[in-house]
């Protein structure tokens, strides 16, 4: 639910990590002695280079100019994410539901569940309108019908409870937190 291509991160990290790599080394064999006589038998180093002050002028903009890129990108990544479920606005009043009564909701209506290990509700901003993420852990070998049914029940409950529908993008998943999640025990 970002806005972000999760390949074009890889890949962007991936040259980024390069460019650091080989930048590293050629600082590392210019300094360090150690560096420069590990990397002889690959590269050739000249014996004395002299660097005009103006190219290092130029050096340095072009990395401030990556580190602004760097900060923008992270800076613009993740966007989305809010802590309004629901806001309704009626001339000059306005009623604000917090993220928080959705967990309770759902966490109330799921704490029987058999099948259910937990669940993590987020809400986003999508298209100016306020959407709800259920994230649903079931136990290994749970049925997933009857807690698909359960978080209908528990949706339709929200939905009364609010007023209104909200949409609703239900994720079932599974993983080491229900994997190792002690069985239900009945009394």
């Amino acid at each position: 639910m970002t806005k972000s291509n999760r390949t074009l991160n890889r890949i962007i990290l991936l040259v980024l990590g390069l460019v650091a790599v080989i930048v590293g080394l050629t600082i590392g064999a210019g300094v360090l002695p150690a560096v420069r006589d590990a990397l002889k038998p690959y590269v050739t180093f000249p014996s004395n280079v002299t660097v005009p002050a103006a190219s290092l002028w130029i050096v340095a903009a072009a990395c401030a100019v990556l580190i602004v890129l760097a900060l923008l990108w992270v800076f613009t990544r993740g966007r989305g994410g809010t802590s309004v479920a629901v806001r309704e606005r009626s001339g000059e009043d306005q009623v604000t539901i917090d993220v928080a009564l959705v967990r309770d909701v759902i966490d109330h209506e799921l704490a029987g569940v058999r099948d259910v290990v937990g669940s993590k509700v987020d809400t986003y901003l999508v298209k100016q309108q306020c959407a709800a993420r259920i994230r649903v852990n079931v136990r290994r070998g749970g049925d997933a019908v009857s807690v698909l049914d359960a978080v209908d029940d528990a949706i339709g409950v929200l939905d009364r409870t609010l007023g209104r529908q909200v949409p609703v993008l239900v994720h079932l998943t599974g993983g080491t937190r229900a994997a190792l999640a002690k069985p239900t025990r009945v009394q």
